[in-house]
């Protein structure tokens, strides 16, 4: 039999980047590393590349034998992409504007083997949309001044065709052999948004298009050969008040424009994230307010399978199409169900904790969770499971900004009819085990102190409850933990005595017991002082008044509610005597 194909991941990180051979064979790769910090890291789609920037320059390489491919001398380099067969790098330094000139061009076309300049625009943010290309490089595609401009890579300098719609924000070119393109105009005033969708090279008419409400911006998802698109279209503002998220849905567009709908979620609350299954016209959604409910739908957006409920948040196929992988990353908890669609059954869960970043391997057989800075500044590292649940890589890296797979087309990885076990002789790794056992959070300053005992106490209510009964805390309507029979008849006998004689003394007096006499405060020494004092005693008068006219109106009042009452004549005297010995107060 044939040797498998490897697989391979890269990463980069504060003070390193590194080239791995990915399970089962788990082994760093020899690399001629950059001695500055790697800026950006990416391999091409085909997985024939990887290039990497540094503060001077940007270097290509082969992937397969990691050869140095080109140099590209370009300094200040912060993100790099490749067009879709890898045959040009793009580059993009931050934007700059000198006061006394134009923009200086940030975003730049290369060639990727002799690392010479096709063509630079300027374009002040860098991200997947900023520059996008069909996928037989015929054209790349840029938004400039509210127009899709379409470029051919050998003449950069002037469009080759333009697509005018008024008011257009974003726009997404599909993959496939047919590329489409589509444009989302925002809501203005009272009319609705919009998404159309024109076949490259013929804007004459477009060949689809959908209007709605509730839609500021858009997502767009396009199934792998281009047919279909999903349009997730959210807001800044939930209307109703129930999401701090704002409010989101979901739309199903056909290329060919034979079909479209709204994508009906039986669920309320935000869209978490959507996925098309690479082998099958069907499509997965989570969704909903925490737990989130994860469900499939077919090429009409009918639900045909229901995933279950649980936290999650983010949803990835493999390659094949065969397992599904739900997520909760971020600030869930980070386990990772792993569903085989064949069979449409759970394979296992797997606890991720700490990750930030879920990828299926190219070979679909092994997904990468990754916990990456700044959004994690420890336990950083890469964790790798085969799809059985078994953990085959575990490799700490200290402030890790980035990793991705090598991609490689899921034809070289053939699937059995059967999900296959984990490869015989690979190391299956335990999760790691923390030396301190868990237990109660204790403040910083008595960290250093020896642990206490759970059964010792806690406060002096704590010692007084335990030096009278010998256990543990008192719970209300409760016996105390340790109290015998004797002891707690002796304890109601002594309440019962103090009740019987607090009543005895109102009965003989008719006057509730005399209030705790307040403590003196110090005499105001300058005209603002008086002044706050004043505007507290009016403060407590307001108090009274409102305690009065409850005690009018008939309503029980504590007795030292009653005791206040009684102080208001203190009170009116002492604002008195304050405003004659400080007669140029203004109040």
């Amino acid at each position: 039999m044939a040797e498998r194909q490897h697989t391979q991941f890269a990463y980069r990180a504060q003070k390193e980047m590194g080239v791995w051979d990915a399970p089962p064979t788990s082994a760093a790769l020899a690399l001629d590393k950059p001695a500055s910090e790697v800026r950006a890291l990416k391999y091409s789609a085909n997985g024939k590349y990887l290039a990497w920037a540094i503060a001077s320059e940007v270097r290509v390489m082969d992937a397969q034998t990691q050869a140095a491919v080109a140099t590209i001398a370009r300094a200040g380099v912060l993100d790099v992409r490749f067009s879709p067969k890898g045959t040009y790098v793009v580059t993009w330094e931050r934007f700059s504007k000198p006061a006394d000139s134009e923009a200086n061009p940030n975003l730049s076309i290369w060639d990727a083997k002799t690392g010479a300049l096709c063509g630079a625009f300027v374009h002040k943010s860098f991200g997947e949309d900023a520059i996008q290309w069909t996928d037989d490089e015929k054209y790349c595609a840029k938004l400039v001044a509210g127009e899709v401009r379409f470029y051919a890579p050998e003449a950069l300098d002037q469009p080759a065709l333009v697509l005018r719609v008024d008011g257009v924000s974003s726009f997404s070119v599909s993959p496939g052999r047919s590329p489409s393109v589509a444009v989302f105009v925002p809501e203005r005033g009272s009319k609705p948004a919009l998404v159309r969708m024109y076949t490259v090279g013929s804007f004459t008419r477009p060949t689809a298009n959908k209007t709605f409400f509730k839609a500021e911006n858009v997502e767009f998802y396009w199934h792998r050969l281009g047919t279909n698109l999903l349009v997730l279209t959210q807001t800044d503002v939930d209307n109703s008040g129930r999401s701090y998220y704002g409010e989101s849905s979901l739309y199903f567009m056909a290329a060919a424009g034979n079909f479209d709908c709204r994508v009906v979620l039986d669920r309320e609350g935000p869209i978490h994230d959507v996925a098309w299954n690479p082998d099958e016209k069907e499509f997965a959604v989570v969704y909903g307010y925490m737990p989130a409910k994860a469900a499939l739908f077919n090429h009409r957006a009918e639900p045909v399978l229901d995933l279950g409920t649980a936290p999650r948040n983010l949803v990835r196929f493999n390659p094949h199409g065969r397992v599904l992988a739900l997520a909760g990353l971020g600030n869930l908890a980070g386990a990772i169900d792993l569903w085989d669609r064949k069979s449409k059954s759970k394979i296992c869960t797997i606890d991720a904790h700490g990750a930030s970043l879920c990828a299926w391997g190219p070979d679909g057989r092994y997904l990468m969770a990754a916990t990456l800075s700044p959004r994690l500044r420890v336990d950083n590292g890469i964790r790798i499971w085969h799809y059985t649940g078994a953990m085959v890589l575990r490799q700490p890296i200290d402030e890790l900004f980035h990793v991705e797979w090598r991609p490689a087309p899921a034809a070289q990885f053939p699937q059995r009819a059967s999900l296959s076990p984990v490869p015989q002789g690979i190391a299956v790794s335990s999760p790691a085990v923390s030396a301190k056992p868990a237990g109660a959070y204790r403040p910083p300053h008595a960290r250093t102190r020896p642990a206490a005992d759970s059964s010792s106490p806690r406060s002096l209510s704590d010692m007084a409850e335990r030096k009278v009964f010998g256990g543990g805390r008192i719970v209300p309507g409760a016996a105390p933990i340790g109290a015998s029979p004797d002891m707690l008849a002796k304890a109601a006998e002594k309440k019962r005595t103090r009740n019987r004689k607090k009543a005895k003394d109102v009965a003989t007096t008719g006057e509730a017991p005399a209030p705790v006499a307040a403590v003196a405060l110090a005499e105001p020494e300058n005209e603002v002082e008086a002044l706050k004092r004043v505007r507290q005693l009016k403060k407590k008068v307001t108090q009274i008044n409102a305690l009065a006219a409850r005690r009018d109106a008939g309503e029980a009042l504590e007795a030292n509610q009653l005791s206040k009452i009684e102080s208001r004549s203190q009170i009116d005297a002492e604002i008195a005597d304050l405003l004659t010995k400080f007669s140029s107060i203004s109040t």
